[in-house]
């Protein structure tokens, strides 16, 4: 027989014998193609995780590096590499004829993502070269852009796959790993109130005040009175309400004035917090503040008595006691 003939058949039984998949990361699989002799693995790092939620309309970038490897032992590394039949069988015949050295791996890169944000991954196809040790493809990076209007602080996964396609021996492999984001809590208060009023003195005012959530999350809002006229007793019905995302809530400022007053200022704090309640930093659960001022007159309604105004009775004593005189005065310079 053939003495080259005896070394191919050797070669062929050696290979055989020794090749075979083995176990790699979790989520990376390996497909055979036709006659695939060896698994490759991916192994796919990036350079940070994404520890905060992100603005909503804000970006986000991550770099991404892609490692390929084919799951071979250096002994078969060589006889792969290092002889004719072994690229033959690794790489195809097209290679042998054509190509000095090994054909680069092409890796293809996807993505997924919720729908209230987009992501993209540049580039999309990396190449390696093809070693028994990890190789670094290309450099790659992950953008991420969230929506306005997304869930505030509501947890979601991207997921970035790597596929590397078969090559004649070589199977085709995938991999994938995934990273939760989030976007930030925005909140903002619509708050619709009158600007001024006349009000009566002494008596209870009840002033409406309606609040809407244009905001992307549930909101917890506190109000404050900030400042108020001396001596006058003022009251919220409701300090603290909570408001669902596009909904409208009433409270009421009730004002009792002193007896005397003319014209006097108060001033409201809102204060929001997000009710989210996973495990975020207190920072990210901060909303927005607003105040808002009303100003209030003295609608003078104290000084009527039956009808009849103060400044009127006043004017009138002062005519009654003018004329009490002017007659006491007359009847005097008649006696005289």
């Amino acid at each position: 027989m053939n003495k080259k003939i005896i070394i191919i058949v050797l070669l062929a039984i050696f290979l055989m014998a020794t090749i075979s998949s083995t176990s790699v990361v979790a989520k990376n699989t390996s497909e055979d193609a036709g006659l695939a002799l060896v698994s490759p693995e991916i192994s796919i790092e990036l350079d940070s995780q994404l520890d905060k939620p992100i603005a909503t309309s804000g970006t986000k970038t991550i770099d991404i590096t892609v490692k390929y490897r084919l799951d071979i032992d250096d002994l078969t590394a060589r006889l792969f590499f290092n002889r004719r039949i072994g690229r033959f069988l690794l790489f195809g015949f097209g290679y042998i004829l054509k190509i000095k050295g090994e054909p680069p791996a092409k890796i293809d890169l996807g993505v997924e993502c919720p729908d209230w944000c987009t992501v993209s991954v540049e580039p999309s196809n990396v190449t390696t070269e093809i070693s028994n040790a990890f190789k670094e493809a290309e450099p790659a990076q992950l953008t991420i852009s969230v929506n306005e209007g997304a869930p505030a602080l509501e947890p979601g996964d991207i997921t970035i796959t790597a596929e590397s396609k078969a090559l004649g021996g070589i199977a085709k492999s995938t991999n994938e790993t995934t990273i939760s984001v989030m976007a930030s809590y925005d909140s903002s208060l619509e708050i619709n109130a009158t600007s001024s009023m006349e009000i009566p003195p002494v008596n209870e005012t009840i002033i409406p005040i309606n609040i809407t959530n244009n905001g992307n999350g549930e909101t917890m809002v506190q109000v404050s009175v900030v400042t108020s006229p001396e001596n006058w007793n003022i009251s919220l019905y409701e300090e603290n309400i909570t408001i669902d995302v596009g909904e409208t809530k009433q409270i009421d400022l009730i004002v009792k004035p002193v007896k005397s007053f003319e014209n006097e200022t108060i001033q409201l704090k809102f204060t929001s917090t997000s009710t989210s309640d996973e495990d975020v930093n207190d920072t990210y659960l901060q909303g927005e503040t607003t105040s808002l001022s009303i100003a209030l007159s003295n609608d003078g309604s104290l000084e009527e008595e039956n009808g009849v105004p103060v400044f009127e009775i006043a004017t009138l004593a002062i005519i009654i006691i003018a004329i009490i005189v002017i007659i006491m005065l007359f009847l005097k310079r008649r006696k005289d």
